[in-house]
């Protein structure tokens, strides 16, 4: 298969060549680049003073972990979460092991039995600029002081839609690989509207139900949702769809 690769180029990297490893011939074109966050270094302050922390992204685990090699400072021995697996292996990663949802959204995650007891926990969140505030919200509901601490932030590079979309229907593009709903957001804007009827007919693997739901109301039809956004899920998802 053909698919289209747009996660940061570090990650991107490494998910096309898992791709051609099994064969397949995927496109690099990263929509999305993260840099240290501005707040950043608040976490030598903020992380000692944590019970719990919660990461939403392994690109923030990746900026923290990357500035507490530098100031040297360790990971503290207390309760670590990550919303989805690709977080979780990046917890992995730096010797952390953290509980994770088998839904990998922030609802598969309020639900985990050691996030219900959390009244007067000083509870931080690791993660880009913006985001969904769902966690915070419901966890200050019950008892816990929440802070957050924005590691990384986003960038989208300027492109040209229209020559990027010609170009993938020119190279036989079949299938899409995206790990967000903000991907899927910045794909649907790059792309000219007189295009979008291709687009959406292209195989669409998503990380989540949810990411899934946006893209069924955008106008997909061929969505397969993976377990989860690491890219070994999207890997698998894709090589179980190429079997049917």
């Amino acid at each position: 298969m053909i698919p289209l690769v747009v996660r940061p180029a570090e990650q991107a990297d490494e998910l096309a060549q898992l791709l051609r490893q099994q064969g397949h011939q995927p496109l690099c074109c990263p929509l999305l680049e993260t840099r240290p966050g501005s707040e950043l270094s608040r976490l030598s302050d903020m992380l000692p003073a944590a019970d719990i922390v919660i990461a939403v992204s392994m690109h923030a685990i990746h900026f923290a972990h990357h500035f507490l090699l530098q100031t040297g400072l360790t990971w503290p021995h207390i309760e670590y979460f990550a919303v989805g697996q690709a977080s979780t292996d990046a917890f992995a990663e730096v010797g952390i092991q953290a509980q994770c949802p088998h839904d990998p959204r922030s609802e598969g995650l309020l639900l985990l039995p050691s996030l219900q007891g959390v009244a007067g926990k000083r509870v931080l969140i690791l993660r880009g600029n913006g985001g969904r505030d769902l966690i915070a919200t419901t966890l200050a509901s019950r008892g816990a002081l929440v802070h957050y601490c924005a590691t990384y932030e986003r960038h989208y590079p300027e492109l040209d839609g229209d020559a990027l979309t010609r170009h993938w229907q020119r190279a036989g593009l079949d299938s899409l690989l995206i790990t967000s709903g903000e991907l899927l957001q910045r794909l649907l804007a790059l792309v000219p509207s007189q295009h979008q009827p291709w687009l959406y007919d292209r195989l669409l693997v998503v990380p989540s139900p949810r990411v899934a739901e946006q893209a069924e109301a955008a106008g997909f039809t061929r969505i397969v949702i993976a377990q989860g956004a690491s890219n070994q899920a999207l890997v698998a998802a894709l090589e179980l769809r190429k079997m049917e």
